[in-house]
């Protein structure tokens, strides 16, 4: 049954393929087959079924049996975070409930396969700012901080290769920083950020020093904002004494 199934799965682009193919998993999964059974029938089916993300329904069916199988864990297993993942990408800020449950599955992706199947974290981040794209805006950047510093982190262990896409990520931590007015985290993190861009992807060198500079400036004006209430404070209670 295996062999029939991914015959049909190879045709996927013949929706009538995919289809039969989706219904002999189903099947087998329910145990209704007379080809097979869910005891000797090959768990990556499933995923590769879910793959085929034009039809929503039948993917997240596909996942929700995959699930329930004693699955190994291999890269299938990452390949269906991935598309449970995709699954969840919102459509606005109004979603904030969608889009958190799809950071936390690429986080449980992240956790499992990093130092297994690291040739995916790749392709697990670009799913990730996918998913984040809705928040990429001013009063929305700071909900990103957890999950962004984390995808930063992971590509850094793995040193991808792509240096202009995690410069691209780290200029993009720096402004979520800078949004949730963490001024001490900003500073720490452009630091080390700054080098990195600086020695590997110097045509974005600009867009971080530009940030850096908004940082220095807003701390100035936070530091002069504090100073002139300290003493304004100060002269009211200089004047209620004497009164």
């Amino acid at each position: 049954m295996d062999l029939a199934v991914r015959e049909r799965l190879l045709a996927a682009e013949n929706v009538q393929a995919l289809k039969n193919a989706y219904e002999l998993i189903k099947s087998a999964s329910q145990g209704k087959s007379a080809l097979d059974s869910s005891d000797n029938f090959s768990t990556d089916l499933y995923v590769l079924c879910a793959e085929q993300l034009g039809y929503l329904e039948m993917s997240s069916d596909c996942l929700q049996m995959y699930f329930k199988t004693r699955f190994p864990v291999n890269q299938f297993l990452g390949r269906a975070y991935l598309c449970q993942g995709q699954l969840h990408t919102p459509l606005s800020t109004d979603n904030l409930v969608r889009n958190h449950e799809g950071c936390i599955i690429l986080s449980q992706f992240l956790r499992v396969f990093l130092l297994r199947y690291y040739f995916l974290i790749y392709n697990a981040s670009v799913l990730y700012w996918q998913l984040v794209r809705p928040y990429l805006k001013p009063g929305f950047r700071y909900c990103l901080i957890p999950s962004l510093s984390q995808i930063v982190k992971v590509l850094n262990q793995t040193e991808e290769q792509d240096n202009e896409w995690r410069a691209e990520l780290m200029i993009n931590l720096l402004e979520c920083f800078l949004d949730a007015s963490k001024l001490k985290e900003a500073k720490e993190f452009s630091s080390t950020a700054a080098i990195f861009i600086k020695e590997n992807v110097p045509d974005k060198y600009s867009q971080i020093f530009s940030l850096m500079l908004h940082a220095v400036l807003f701390s100035f004006i936070l530091l002069h904002c504090l100073l002139s209430f300290s003493v304004h404070s100060q002269s009211l209670h200089f004047k209620s004494v004497c009164l």
